[in-house]
């Protein structure tokens, strides 16, 4: 996000959508719970402009082995 900002968070308009991505196996259902912590992220780096639509899905793999991947739409002016 700092990126695709120049370097300047201050750019940030609003967090639109996050889109989490959790490795899990069939017995896991508490998905939701582990991509809150990208949501709050957001929230506590952005006060009411990180609040923002989101979806948390389990997956069975992950690129690179990974646990959680989590893509976001972000409006910069």
């Amino acid at each position: 996000m700092k990126a695709a900002c120049g370097g300047d968070l201050g750019r940030v308009v609003r967090v639109v959508k996050l889109g989490g991505f959790v490795q899990a196996g069939p017995e896991f259902f508490d998905i939701p719970q582990v991509v809150n912590g990208a949501s709050d992220l957001m929230v506590d780096a952005f006060g009411d402009i990180g609040r923002h639509a989101r979806s948390a899905v389990g997956v069975y793999r992950l690129p690179m082995n990974f646990a959680v991947e989590v893509d976001a739409v972000v409006e910069v002016s």
